[in-house]
């Protein structure tokens, strides 16, 4: 059987995250494309983040506090109702690129415990891949064993653990930035790109770098990422909005630029 990448779509990468609800295009077709030409060589689980379609309404529901009153959970059923608008749209640009793709809910598949995946049924998805599927999750809504009750697990945790758990030889976290720069590449253009990032590394970065800057984001991916890398799982952090990145990414081809785990 082909080896197995699961590529989590970035929501900086596949929507415009200062304009609510706006897809990035562009973006999604080139993503669609680029899997459609490795199909071949490699079988895919495509995870995707919420960008500018979930997060705002998480946020204004405050989902990922859990449970604290009634008028939360039509919250529930509007985070629902964007993050599949993203899903549909990403699923229609791969059909259009023959890419036989499947959505899956993880709400439906997992559970959580004090917002942490603790159970994961994935029979389904290993079926999918053996017949050549590609199951295409979202950062999700989920039930939690805790007294939280729900919570938002992302997709940066769904796509580490399942890495782990189908014994994925990659995992890339799609990014609208390079990989992981010595401070912020949007703001600063004297930042250097870090090729290889062990945990010490990422450690002293983080502590240097001020709680307002925007890429302290990064290391909630970084720490999922480690999750995986310490299990095997080659991790990588890039840029899918450049033409041909993804490519250029999974061949791991000579010049393309990311930042890989070190564990």
């Amino acid at each position: 059987m082909r080896p197995l990448v699961i590529v989590k779509l970035g929501g900086s990468a596949i929507t415009i995250k200062d304009k609510p609800f706006t897809p990035n295009i562009q973006t999604i077709e080139e993503v669609s494309r680029q899997v459609s030409e490795l199909r071949g060589e490699y079988l895919f689980i495509l995870v995707h983040g919420g960008g500018s379609y979930g997060h705002v309404v998480a946020s204004e529901y405050r989902i990922a506090e859990g449970f604290f009153h009634p008028d939360q959970l039509i919250g529930l059923t509007k985070v629902k109702l964007r993050m599949n608008e993203l899903t549909h749209l990403i699923l229609a640009s791969l059909a259009s690129y023959n890419v036989p793709a499947v959505p899956v809910t993880p709400v439906s598949c997992l559970t959580c415990s004090s917002g942490k995946v603790e159970k994961f049924f994935t029979e389904p998805l290993r079926m999918m891949l053996n017949l050549g599927i590609v199951p295409l999750l979202p950062g999700d809504v989920a039930m939690d064993y805790s007294e939280k009750r729900f919570t938002i697990v992302s997709g940066d945790q769904i796509a580490a653990r399942l890495a782990v758990e189908l014994n994925a030889i990659k995992l890339i976290y799609g990014t609208d930035v390079d990989g992981v720069f010595t401070g912020d590449p949007k703001h600063d253009p004297g930042v250097s790109l870090i090729p290889r990032l062990t945990r010490s590394m990422a450690k002293n970065l983080r502590a240097s770098i001020t709680a307002g800057d925007v890429t302290g984001g990064i290391f909630k991916k970084v720490e999922e990422g480690f999750s995986a890398a310490e299990k095997g799982v080659r991790v990588i952090i890039g840029n899918l909005v450049k033409p041909g990145a993804l490519i250029s990414i999974v061949r791991e081809e000579a010049g393309a630029m990311y930042t890989t785990l070190e564990p």
